[in-house]
């Protein structure tokens, strides 16, 4: 009994601001959207004429006497969620544009189209489509009957083809490695035979000659150095002192010769200022050229083309008997093309074994290990360490560019 009871409507006072949003208007919104719905779909109703709302039934309804055909029961649809309603067309909107109907109906129905058929006269194009169509079917089937088959392998399956080695200089398409070694040089050198316990007699002599001529250059070096102090030691400490203040003070100007330069360029911008009054000279009445010099030029200018044009027709003609000799320059050329690419790639290839200077000092090649003819021996049990692993590392680490080369600390 309760639920059916009607609600009282709630009395609020009007005469405070506060008091005016409690008041129910839903009735004036739902009007105005179906005045906007109106609007949209063609115009508002009231104000449409009675042709336009209704139309007037012209033919007799069916008599009871027919039979009605029997409807098709037809599946229940499902009923569209209304989230999904605004996406519909509406049907009140008229469509923008009729959808017009494809060119290839019509062009079907034609009649030039309707006779080809019916005589059965087939294209060029369609004669091939058919061909295309049966090669297919032809592949397909073939496909179809090796499925089954079992291939046996023609090849050994861990058996591993070497790889060729790519050349990136040559080949400049081929992608570079993400990490490149800082020197082609190996880890581990293998020292020269000449340095073994028991060596072979020349390659101990080629070791000695190497090791001796290592020892020459150092000995020139100490000479020119000796020799350089000494004469440094002859020359007067007044004029060392003169000559260190002439080097030091090079390219520092006197201030009255820095004012003398500036006097001179303004002296001469006045000058120039002066004989420059306009920027050509005065073109004389007396200095103009008459048509017939004016003629004359021309026509001295045309024989000079033409004589020009001549010498160059004539040196194309002596270039037909000049065949073997500019076939001899092009084949020089070739050659010497080839030998500077040759000498490109044996550069680009030792850039690799090169020591490059990492910090501030140099690379100092490590010190030969030869034992003397006397320090040799026949038992490897008996012979006297030479070197050290360690120092032989480091030298290894520096001239192969992966550490920078160092002093010892004093």
């Amino acid at each position: 009994m309760e639920a059916n009871v009607p609600r009282k409507k709630s009395r609020l006072a009007k005469n405070k601001k506060k008091a005016w949003r409690k008041v129910d208007i839903t009735d004036v919104e739902e009007f105005l959207e179906d005045e906007r719905l109106q609007e949209r779909t063609g115009g508002l109703v009231a104000e449409k004429l009675d042709a336009e709302l209704f139309t007037l039934e012209r033919k007799a309804p069916a008599t009871a006497t027919e039979d009605p055909v029997p409807k098709k029961k037809r599946r229940k649809e499902p009923k569209v969620l209304k989230c999904y309603s605004h996406l519909m067309p509406d049907p009140k909107i008229k469509l923008a544009r009729k959808p017009q109907p494809s060119r290839k109906v019509k062009d079907k129905q034609a009649p030039h189209i309707k006779e080809k058929v019916l005589s059965g006269v087939k294209t060029q194009k369609e004669l091939k489509a058919e061909d295309q169509r049966k090669l297919v079917q032809e592949k397909r089937l073939k496909k179809d009957r090796t499925k089954g088959s079992i291939v046996v392998a023609s090849y050994n399956l861990w058996d591993d083809e070497p790889k060729k080695p790519v050349d990136p200089f040559a080949k400049p398409l081929v992608k570079r490695p993400k990490r490149k070694a800082p020197s082609d040089l190996p880890a581990v050198q293998v020292p020269h035979p000449g340095a073994s316990y028991n060596p072979d007699y020349e390659d101990y002599q080629e070791l000695l000659s190497k090791a001796h001529e290592v020892e020459e250059k150092k000995l020139l070096e100490e000479k020119k150095l000796q020799k350089f102090e000494e004469e440094i030691k002859k020359v007067d400490p007044k004029t060392l002192e003169r000559t260190w203040l002439s080097e030091m003070s090079e390219g520092i100007k006197d201030k009255e010769e820095l004012k003398e330069e500036e006097e001179d360029g303004d002296d001469a911008i006045n000058a120039e200022d002066l004989d420059r009054i306009s920027v050509n000279p005065p073109v004389r009445r007396e200095s103009k050229k008459t048509r017939t010099q004016r003629n004359k030029e021309k026509k001295k200018k045309m024989q000079e083309k033409l004589k020009a044009q001549g010498k160059m027709d004539k040196t194309k003609a002596n270039e037909i008997f000049r065949l073997k000799s500019m076939k001899a320059e092009l084949d020089e050329r070739e050659a010497d093309l080839q030998r500077k690419a040759q000498e490109r790639r044996q550069k680009w290839q030792s850039q690799g074994l090169q020591t490059r200077k990492l910090g501030r000092l140099k690379f100092e090649e490590p010190l030969l290990e030869i034992k003397l003819s006397g320090e040799l021996e026949g038992s490897l049990r008996k012979l006297k360490p030479e070197g050290n692993l360690f120092v032989d590392r480091m030298k290894s680490f520096e001239k192969r560019n992966i550490m920078e080369p160092r002093q010892e600390a004093k």
